[in-house]
């Protein structure tokens, strides 16, 4: 699923990185954050194959993680500067969609919710930090 909705996300928004738990989140979350060139464990996202570091100006958190695993990962040092994305349980719950059609429904909320905020690739700017519901 990651790594369709990372090709979902484009040409608008590069997943730059992905992290299939929160340990690899701890652990490879804080050299990201400080600019370093890290390859993703799970190999999606772009910098599976950059050459260059990239530093996220946005983190999305999917439905399969909790909302305390959630507050563990935005703990991890520096990440508290980053907007962070994660599901509204109302919209969810509203969704009876599932496959393709549910991949649809999350990246048009996620590119909304990005945009709603400030965040448009090509664009100066970062978001605030916090948690983003989309």
């Amino acid at each position: 699923m990651a790594g369709s909705f990372a090709k979902s996300m484009l040409p608008e928004y590069e997943v730059i990185h992905h992290f299939p738990s929160t340990s690899a989140a701890h652990l490879e979350l804080p050299a990201l954050l400080r600019g370093s060139l890290l390859t993703p464990r799970s190999s999606v996202g772009t910098n599976s194959h950059a050459s260059q570091p990239q530093i996220p100006r946005a983190i999305m958190v999917g439905a399969g993680f909790s909302e305390i695993e959630l507050d563990e990962m935005r703990k991890i040092d520096g990440a508290e500067s980053v907007p962070w994305l994660y599901p509204d349980p109302l919209k969810s719950a509203a969704s009876a969609l599932s496959g393709p059609f549910l991949m649809m429904v999350i990246v048009r909320r996620v590119k909304g919710c990005l945009r709603a905020n400030g965040i448009v690739e090509g664009q100066a700017g970062e978001g605030k930090g916090g948690v983003w519901k989309f």
